[in-house]
């Protein structure tokens, strides 16, 4: 029930963020995905395992290495073997989201709609965040290096990135920081490949395996 109980809270406070102004409507709205949430209050500890606590410095230029890349590939393709089968849920969501941006001509989602996502993938967003930080530690990936080589990486192909951290808002409601200033980030969809020309190179042979793994880049894995 404990367990329970963080997840609901954890979800009142991601609406809360989401509304502004903590809008009651949109609280009672969402109240239906309370169940599954607790499952998604273990990822901060699971990223607290990632190895490689260095700091990174993107270059300025912006330019991914071609190891960097092979690096990213590698954790993709471990955490899809890990999902086997049940990665058409991940990627039917990953679709049925895109097609609201894309109804909304590009604007970010309702979040209601991706709270529901979460929900929904709960359980096995969380075994995929799993495999995500194993293969991490096995390629030597630092968490702000994932994430910029991922985030740059779908914009050379022009595609959408999730910049929403579950783990973050989860780890600052468990500590009780204030988050009156957070900020919402759902997802928005870049128009066409955006970016330096090395990264549009670099990717451009590996484009069919980006896109057929967009629904873990959308769901920040």
């Amino acid at each position: 029930m404990k367990k329970i109980a963080i997840g609901c809270g954890i979800v009142l406070v991601l609406v809360a963020i989401a509304v502004g102004v903590g809008s009651w409507y949109a609280i009672h709205k969402v109240k239906e995905t309370f169940a599954g949430f607790a499952d998604l209050a273990k990822v901060p500890d699971i990223e607290k395992s990632v190895e490689n606590t260095r700091p990174f410095s993107p270059p300025d230029s912006g330019e991914l290495t071609a190891p960097q890349l092979s690096r990213f590939l590698a954790v993709q393709e471990h955490v899809k073997q890990t999902l086997g089968n049940r990665y058409q849920e991940l990627d039917g969501k990953y679709k049925a989201l895109s097609e609201r941006i894309d109804k909304h001509q590009n604007t970010a989602l309702d979040f209601p709609e991706v709270v529901s996502a979460y929900r929904d993938l709960a359980s096995m967003y969380v075994e995929a965040k799993r495999a995500q930080v194993a293969s991490m530690n096995n390629n030597n990936f630092s968490l702000d290096e994932y994430k910029w080589v991922r985030k740059q990486a779908y914009l050379a192909v022009g595609m959408p990135v999730m910049d929403f951290d579950v783990s973050e808002v989860i780890d600052a409601v468990k500590s009780g920081k204030n988050m009156d200033t957070a900020k919402p980030a759902p997802a928005t969809m870049p128009i066409g490949p955006s970016g330096p020309e090395k990264n549009k190179q670099l990717v451009e042979p590996y484009k069919k395996e980006l896109e057929d793994n967009a629904a873990l880049s959308f769901f920040g894995l």
